[in-house]
């Protein structure tokens, strides 16, 4: 196809019934493809800005770096197609199926992906910036590895066993999303909210959650190893297991948090609050707990051998069999 060839809607359409699938380069004013049978096209390179994609099958298409900025591509089936390079600036792409399709280095800007079915979907260094809508999105096992989703609508998505490796999370809203078995390990995540999320055994070393919002979050089994959690709101958080080996948890929220059997070796928890928190056989050995709040916990079983207890306040907590720094078990007098 000849660069930049100008197409009518009809001329596109009668041939594509005739068995002519190669439109590369092509430029369709006003394009209304609307239910149209699309499947196996290439549009590569072709410009469909404002295009009207509703309900189209595109399913194995190749769109490889065409502009379809503000296009409507609503319950769009995408199937399998390939969109890497593609611009989607504020394309509405509301329940569209996109299920093992390809959006490497595409631009998602300002995209409304909201229920869309991104299955198993490649969206490695994607581009969702000016926040990009993906409420209710199924992301299952999607890859999004240095993806840039800041400021990112993500509540209630699903994304369990998604890779997030390196990706740009920052003030990103993830309220009540699944992220179960995710590996998210380096993602920046500093001002995300994540209340009520569940990262049950998901990966987030060497993560940055620093000020994040995990209020009842569940992360049960997550490893947080060398994870930041400067200033984080992890009040009633269920960390069960987790492991927080070198993990900063400096001016921490964890009051009410479930703790029990979490591995916190080395951990900085310096001014943490961790009042009527649940550190039942957690492993504290070597951690930094200089001015740290323990009023009120169950630290039953809990091994504090080698920890820094200055300036801790352990009022009313409750230290049975605790190995406390000197080795010694029991309820002895801390401070």
């Amino acid at each position: 196809m000849s660069k930049s060839q100008l197409f009518s809607i009809d001329e596109l359409l009668r041939r594509v019934s005739q068995g002519e699938r190669n439109f590369s380069r092509i430029k369709v004013r006003q394009a209304n493809f609307a239910h149209a049978n699309l499947n196996q096209i290439n549009l590569s390179y072709s410009s469909l800005k404002h295009a009207d994609l509703t309900k189209a099958k595109l399913m194995r298409s190749n769109l490889s770096q065409v502009n379809l900025n503000h296009a409507q591509l609503n319950q769009a089936l995408l199937i399998e197609a390939n969109l890497s390079g593609a611009t989607l600036i504020e394309a509405s792409l509301m329940a569209a199926d996109l299920s093992g399709a390809i959006l490497s280095n595409a631009n998602l800007s300002g995209a409304n992906l909201n229920r869309a079915s991104l299955v198993g979907c490649s969206l490695v260094q994607a581009q969702f910036l000016k926040g990009s809508k993906l409420k209710g999105a199924n992301l299952t096992g999607a890859t999004l590895t240095r993806g840039a989703l800041v400021k990112a609508n993500l509540n209630q998505a699903n994304l369990t066993r998604a890779i997030l490796t390196q990706a740009n999370l920052e003030q990103a809203s993830l309220q009540s999303t699944i992220l179960t078995c995710a590996y998210l390990n380096g993602v920046n995540l500093r001002g995300a909210n994540l209340q009520g999320a569940d990262l049950s055994f998901t990966n987030l070393r060497n993560a940055d959650l620093t000020a994040a919002n995990l209020k009842g979050a569940s992360l049960e089994g997550a490893d947080l190893k060398g994870a930041i959690l400067t200033s984080a709101n992890l009040r009633y958080a269920q960390l069960q297991g987790a492991e927080l080996t070198n993990a900063n948890l400096q001016n921490a929220k964890l009051s009410h948090a479930d703790l029990t059997g979490a591995n916190l070796l080395s951990a900085n928890l310096s001014y943490a609050n961790l009042s009527q928190a649940r550190l039942c056989q957690a492993g504290l050995l070597l951690a930094h707990l200089m001015g740290t709040k323990f009023n009120q916990a169950n630290l039953k079983g809990a091994n504090l051998i080698g920890a820094n207890l200055s300036l801790a306040d352990f009022s009313h907590a409750l230290l049975e069999t605790a190995i406390l720094p000197n080795g010694q078990t029991g309820e002895s007098v801390v401070n």
